[in-house]
């Protein structure tokens, strides 16, 4: 034990002592990754807000212009201008002056003075899908309103271009079921927590493969991993001493990309911080076994770099740092389970919002040291018959 510390030691500062020499490196790992978490967190939001909505009045009357007017009051709506006909509301549409545009018939007034349901339609841009779904919800939660509040007849279907959708939603009478619904964890609805520690796992594991790949293709740029191999230094103890620097500066940069998220976007700690370090350290040495292993098939730095991108954006897309799991393909979703960042993010998510116990953790820790024990192993096997 004693010859394996003096070995290893010597190893650790010889890396330590290469570090020192590329500040550039130790700068590019904490100062850029805190910025694209700000701005990640800051830019990624689902929230839509100001859409550009269009409207062609046919009917030119009072009940038109008040129900135009109860659409303005809606935050979620700019309306940009009113049409004459609805060819020139295409065009716009068209020209992405507007984001969609509503059409209000002749008999407008003469259907609400008759009690009846009158149709209205709403034309959306949907090259964005998601944008347009949420763009027909705020539309029927502002028909809601007018229906009961400014309007005392209901003025609620949507017909779009490929299907026509006739609903109201009334005050449900005496004895009904009423559902109320109660946000826990996230009552204030802050969507910056989840990209934030979505982001924060994937910057960790990202970063790690990426520094553990360009070090250990650097050694056989220079030549000096024949050097290493002629001395007493076993390889795996040349690999351990090699990856020590790189898994403490991920350390400190989690923990930094922590510190952001709590200052910046004010993301809570409810959970024990022993488990996000723990899962953290699992997560940096399955990154580095990953970027070990491109280095040792990689003959200079940028090729390992062009591997490593090649092999990180399926991990992230298959983790659910930004898109739930449950929402992907049957396929995708089995082939989420060999993706190690999985469990990072669910452990760093439970950990920061919703304060999980042990027992609802402990699998998908296992699981993450599972995988950082085999992916370091088939690393230092690599290594060594390389």
């Amino acid at each position: 034990m004693g010859a394996f510390m003096r070995r290893y030691m010597a190893l650790a500062i010889k890396e330590v002592q290469q570090l020192r020499r590329n500040p550039g490196l130790i700068f590019q790992l904490m100062i850029p990754p805190t910025i694209v978490l700000v701005i990640f967190g800051f830019a990624l939001n689902p929230r839509v807000r100001d859409l550009r909505l269009g409207v062609v009045d046919q009917n030119l009357t009072v009940e038109s212009r008040h129900f135009i007017d109860a659409l303005t009051q809606n935050i979620n709506f700019n309306v940009t201008r009113v049409y004459s006909n609805t060819g020139e509301a295409e065009r716009a549409l068209k020209n992405l002056d507007l984001d969609l545009f509503l059409a209000i018939p002749h008999d407008f007034d003469r259907m609400l003075q008759r009690g009846q349901t009158a149709s209205i339609q709403v034309v959306i841009d949907a090259v964005d899908a998601n944008t347009a779904q949420i763009a027909q919800g705020y539309l029927q939660r502002a028909m809601e309103d007018y229906n009961t509040s400014g309007g005392a007849v209901p003025v609620a279907d949507f017909r779009q271009r490929r299907a026509i959708t006739r609903s109201t939603h009334p005050a449900p009478p005496p004895g009904a079921v009423e559902i109320r619904s109660a946000y826990v964890y996230n009552p204030g609805l802050v969507t910056s927590w989840h990209y934030v520690t979505g982001v924060m796992s994937i910057i960790m594991f990202i970063n790690a493969s990426l520094v553990a790949s360009a070090l250990a293709v650097k050694e056989k740029e220079t030549g000096t991993i024949e050097q290493l191999l002629m001395t007493p230094a076993q390889t795996g103890e040349m690999l351990l001493a090699k990856t020590t620097p790189v898994f403490v500066l991920m350390m400190v940069v989690m923990f930094m990309a922590l510190g952001t998220g709590v200052l910046v976007f004010d993301l809570p700690l409810r959970g024990a911080l022993w488990m996000f370090a723990v899962a953290g350290g699992c997560a940096a040495l399955a990154g580095i076994g990953i970027g070990v292993m491109v280095a040792t098939v990689s003959k200079s730095q940028q090729q390992a770099q062009l591997l490593t991108f090649c092999v990180n954006p399926p991990i992230t897309l298959l983790s659910g740092a930004t898109s739930p799991i449950e929402n992907m393909p049957e396929i995708f979703q089995k082939l989420s389970y060999l993706d190690p960042l999985r469990y990072l993010v669910n452990i760093v998510r439970s950990v920061t919002l919703k304060d999980a116990p042990w027992s609802a953790l402990w699998p998908s820790l296992v699981i993450l040291s599972a995988f950082a024990v085999v992916l370091f192993s088939i690393s230092a096997w690599r290594y060594r018959k390389q």
